[in-house]
């Protein structure tokens, strides 16, 4: 895919390797400084529509860096994060002890949702398995999340 170059970040010249190294889990300044560009008015509801979001792309290739990307938007966001987990036990306790819980909690792979799911209001989302496609809620659709409780959350 060929994208013009106006449409790409760069570092400025000064600073060329300023995220050589960073530590595990943090959020290189060079991201931070594309998420602040490209999300400036996340928190204004009448700009942060739909069309913000779906205008505003980040291309990464691995998982690692997709949750480090959604991680470093949801920063940006105002408000309280609400934590949503996985089921992670098992009613045969034979079959418990097979793997152990960190490793599976830890599993990151192509088209299985991660174990811990961190929204907050006014968080894009989208769908990545059709729920009930005769009302339209179907893969790709994307939302944005307006309320949440412990079990659930509402969508626009």
């Amino acid at each position: 895919m060929k994208l013009p170059r106006d449409a790409l970040a760069e570092n400025p010249p000064e600073e060329p390797n300023e995220d050589a190294e960073i530590a595990p889990g943090a959020v290189p300044i060079g991201l931070t400084r594309i998420v602040d560009a490209m999300y400036a008015d996340i928190n204004n509801p009448a700009i942060a529509t739909d069309d913000y979001f779906a205008n505003r792309t980040i291309f990464t290739t691995i998982n690692a860096m997709v949750h480090r990307i959604n991680d470093a938007v949801s920063a940006r966001l105002d408000g309280d994060a609400r934590e949503y987990r996985s089921i992670d036990s098992v009613q045969d306790d034979k079959v418990s002890n097979f793997f152990e819980q960190e490793v599976l909690n830890s599993v990151s792979v192509n088209g299985i949702p991660p174990h811990k799911l961190t929204l907050k209001v006014g968080a894009p989302i989208m769908l990545m398995r059709n729920l009930n496609p005769d009302i339209g809620i179907c893969t790709g659709h994307d939302y944005g999340l307006l309320s949440s409780n412990h079990t659930s959350f509402t969508r626009r």
